[in-house]
């Protein structure tokens, strides 16, 4: 399945990429000082992690103005029960739960509702470092290739959805998946599989 994992990195929209192994003393020092109520240590937490909370949103539910709404629910929602963090995992693992959670309640409340259909105004623009020397045909492609696979997530049973984005768009370990989620470890390999399986099938096109 390497080949589904590089169709979905490369066409990632808004990848941040994972470099956060742990929860730095630096990092404690600002959530303890948050869990004070020192708004201004709380902030420099909001804007070390919102891209990556937004494009976790964004792959998730499809929609960047629910993306948007979601990433501010959730950082009010952690603001609010920072008490509830003990450092027993890392703060990023702690942080990504509470969004995963936002998320899914966000779907299940607008459950029946029309699906957005990827592309149009909402549809995020691929990062394009080196641009200069990208040739229009290969920007579509490009463009094409993006929405499809994030039409192939949206497509995804959300259990499936989840794991599939926090594992092959975010690069996050077994491990941190499964706390992240609240699920078994086994779980999270076993849905992984089956999200994959799916996202072959409906990739195969782009899948060279």
């Amino acid at each position: 399945m390497r080949e589904i994992s590089g169709t979905l990195r490369a066409a990632t929209l808004l990848t941040v990429g994972k470099e956060v192994p742990g929860t730095s003393v630096e990092e404690m020092e600002l959530v303890t000082r948050s869990k004070a109520g020192d708004v201004e240590a709380f902030a420099t937490l909001v804007r070390r992690y919102q891209d990556r909370l937004y494009n976790l949103a964004y792959r998730m539910l499809g929609n960047a103005d629910d993306a948007c709404d979601m990433v501010q629910e959730s950082f009010m929602a952690a603001f609010e029960g920072l008490g509830g963090f003990r450092g027993d995992a890392a703060f990023y693992t702690w942080l990504y739960r509470v969004a995963v959670n936002k998320c899914l309640a966000h779907r299940r409340a607008r459950a029946g509702k029309r699906e957005f259909a990827v592309g149009g105004s909402d549809a995020t623009p691929l990062e394009t470092a080196g641009s200069k020397a990208v040739t229009p045909d290969i920007m579509m492609e490009r463009l094409e290739t993006g929405e499809a696979v994030q039409r192939a997530i949206m497509g995804l049973p959300e259990d499936y959805r989840v794991v599939v984005v926090l594992k092959d768009v975010e690069g996050f370990e077994y491990e941190e998946i499964a706390e992240m989620a609240g699920i078994a470890l086994g779980t999270v390999k076993s849905r992984l599989h089956r999200a994959r399986l799916l996202l072959r099938e409906a990739l195969e096109p782009y899948v060279g």
